[in-house]
């Protein structure tokens, strides 16, 4: 950094701007770009790279840097700034709205352009380039692959509940609204973060693909309060099929996070959502509450899981026992063997007070293939014998490995 406050107060006239940029008003034009490699300063220059680093060297008093010669196909960031530029004008001139909204954002990298999309298939890039602008300098990013998620939450606890406005939407929704209330006697603590599953034609649940970027605001619900939230459903970008799904959100009660969730439907018969009613609050939620006064809300939600206990759960036999279990019920997905993809599969599960194994999540993903064939042997385990704390059968995280190995 000293290096480049001298060069601001050699090549700046503006005092109060300390060190070098390329908006610097009388940055050298050998300069393209600057940056850090790890904790060395790197200038992007053209032309005669000895003269560059006499000129540079003189003017900072220091050799502590390094020059990478710009040209062929790397970009420096004068020129992707440029391309920049024009892809923010082509994006506000443009007319295909579906497209846009698959972007939640573009931004200067290294050596390109990062544009961030939804849905982060070949399709959809290519959509991208031919409908809005295309340059060798775009680089995409997002879920490329659907994400399979089987967690579930609560949509009430100890006066806290959550609900759909209404139980049923049209396929075509673009947003669905929720509301949280509060009748717990304190208060609730809670942000903007949320995310959508839905339930395919087979039982397994997937994430809804969705923008992830989300305003970090905090909120708190007083007593015998509400919050309405909406969730975005993108049917421009993804088409949702009629079906189930869930609406994920997380609260913070007496500093401890509690996953809410509210089921609701997509429809597309007409009558079916036009029709449809009000989700009511419960009838008995405050006698609910009441009836739970012996217990605190912070008590209650340590009820709800666990990391490590005294005794942990365990499948029945063992540790062997179960691994047998997996090699022996493992249906290897055809398609992915005729690709010759193999690995481990590493799924997360809450082993319940019964000896349920439920809330099922890929915590390390290989293929889509192979994830809903884990979730499936897994899904199909007798119960285990629940883990017990303080001499409690109580919920408990569990990891389990699923090796897919090609004979």
């Amino acid at each position: 950094m000293e290096i480049l406050d001298t060069l601001g107060k050699v090549y700046g006239n503006e005092p109060h701007i300390a060190g070098l940029s390329l908006e610097t008003p009388n940055c050298p034009d050998f300069i393209e770009g600057i940056y850090f490699d790890k904790a060395t300063l790197v200038f992007q220059v053209t032309g005669d790279t000895v003269k560059a680093r006499q000129i540079l060297e003189k003017a900072s008093g220091s050799k502590n840097f390094r020059l990478e010669l710009m040209g062929g196909s790397n970009y420096s960031q004068t020129q992707l700034l440029a391309i920049q530029k024009e892809l923010n004008k082509k994006m506000e001139e443009s007319g295909y709205e579906n497209i846009k909204r698959n972007v939640t954002g573009y931004g200067v990298g290294l050596r390109h352009i990062e544009i961030r999309l939804i849905v982060n298939t070949p399709e959809k890039q290519k959509e991208f380039r031919e409908k809005i602008m295309d340059s060798p300098a775009f680089q995409f990013s997002g879920v490329t692959e659907p994400i399979i998620n089987q967690k579930v939450g609560v949509n009430h606890i100890n006066g806290i509940y959550i609900r759909p406005e209404y139980p049923v939407y049209s396929t075509a929704a673009e947003q669905v609204t929720f509301i949280l209330n509060n009748y717990s006697g304190g208060t609730i603590e809670c942000g903007e973060r949320y995310y959508v599953t839905f339930e395919d034609e087979k039982g397994i649940w997937w994430e809804l693909p969705m923008n992830t970027a989300f305003v970090s605001i905090a909120y708190v619900i007083q007593d015998k309060r509400e919050r309405e939230m909406r969730a975005s459903l993108y049917p421009d970008v993804h088409p949702n099929k009629a079906g189930r799904y869930r609406y994920f959100y997380e609260v913070t009660i007496n500093r401890k996070p509690v996953l809410m969730m509210a089921e609701f439907r997509l429809s597309d018969n007409e009558k079916e959502w036009k029709e449809a009613k009000r989700t009511p609050l419960p009838e008995g939620l405050l006698t609910m509450k009441q009836d739970n006064t012996h217990q605190t809300v912070g008590e209650q939600v340590e009820e709800l899981v666990y990391d490590m206990v005294e005794v942990m759960p365990e499948f029945p036999g063992g540790v062997r026992a179960m691994l047998d279990f997996i090699k022996k019920n493992i249906q290897y997905p055809e398609i992915a063997r005729k690709n010759g993809i193999q690995g481990r599969v590493i799924v997360g599960v809450v082993v319940d007070k019964n000896g349920s194994v439920t809330n099922l999540t890929i915590l390390k993903s290989i293929d889509p293939y192979l994830d809903k064939e884990a979730i499936r042997v897994i899904s199909s385990m007798p119960k285990w014998t629940p883990g017990v704390q303080n001499g409690k059968k109580v919920r408990v995280k569990f990891t389990v490995p699923v090796s897919f190995r090609l004979q």
